[in-house]
């Protein structure tokens, strides 16, 4: 663990160790997690991790078109089965 200071302007020393990860310039998000730990994260690194589950997802639309049609198909098909009629719906 290393240590740093928070200024009286509220600038914090970025240690040697981590300046290669927060470079002069860089924009950051700063978190703080329900424990109060406090993450300073660059902001193309948010930006990759959503690209990467975009990516996941992307091509799901090719499976089951528009998803508010999906969703309320199957709405529709669950309050048949519970009332126990047939689905009379031609696809």
């Amino acid at each position: 663990m290393i240590t740093t200071k928070i200024s009286s302007e509220y600038t914090l020393s970025i240690p040697v160790p981590f300046r290669q990860f927060l470079p002069p310039g860089q924009e950051v998000v700063i978190i703080a997690d329900p424990q109060g730990r406090v993450i300073i994260m660059p902001v193309e690194k948010v930006g990759a991790l959503l690209l990467e589950t975009f990516g996941m997802w992307s091509n799901q639309s090719d499976l089951i078109g528009d998803s508010t049609v999906y969703m309320d198909e199957i709405r529709r098909g669950r309050r048949l089965n519970e009332m126990d009629l047939p689905s009379n719906e031609t696809h």
